[in-house]
């Protein structure tokens, strides 16, 4: 699996999103979401990692024929006088309110096995990021009941760093 590459979903996997008709994790069914064909896989690993997956989980996803790898773009030499900019480099990191949600989700139905009903449908009106802000700390106060005040902590910075900062107005 070349993580220099960026993977993309397939029409299998696009039917298997909308219908839901392959059995997947919360958290394999967010990696497989992130994967656009746009970012190269390497970009994507801390949120597949945040998710508590590895590679071996995005293979299985290759496997089953659900992404695939873009191929490569031909690369030419510049022009010795051109005075177009490099483009930037891309983020180490892979931010996004989805992926602290699935995240979240994915870690509470671990830790709060099925009295995790009303957070997950406390979830679906998660729609940005003070609203995700705030469900974080009812989770974290449900969390914390159950399992204690030190593992709700580290589930809440775990989750925090997928959460993108907040550009300023």
């Amino acid at each position: 699996m070349d993580l220099t590459l960026p993977y993309a979903k397939t029409d299998l996997a696009w039917s298997a999103i909308r219908t839901r008709s392959i059995e997947l994790s919360g958290a394999a069914r967010a990696v497989l979401i992130m994967i656009d064909g746009k970012r190269p896989l390497a970009d994507l690993l801390p949120a597949i990692e945040a998710l508590s997956l590895t590679l071996d989980d995005v293979r299985e996803l290759l496997t089953r024929g659900l992404v695939a790898p873009c191929p490569k773009k031909q690369v030419t030499a510049p022009l010795a006088h051109s005075s177009v900019p490099a483009p930037a480099p891309a983020p180490a990191a892979t931010r996004s309110l989805a992926a602290a949600k699935f995240y979240a989700l994915e870690q509470i139905a671990r830790l709060l096995g099925r009295r995790d009903e009303a957070l997950r449908l406390a979830a679906r009106d998660v729609v940005d990021h003070p609203s995700l802000l705030t469900w974080l700390e009812t989770c974290r106060h449900a969390i914390a009941e159950i399992a204690g005040e030190e593992r709700a902590n580290m589930l809440m910075a775990r989750t925090h760093a997928l959460i993108p900062e907040l550009q300023p107005a």
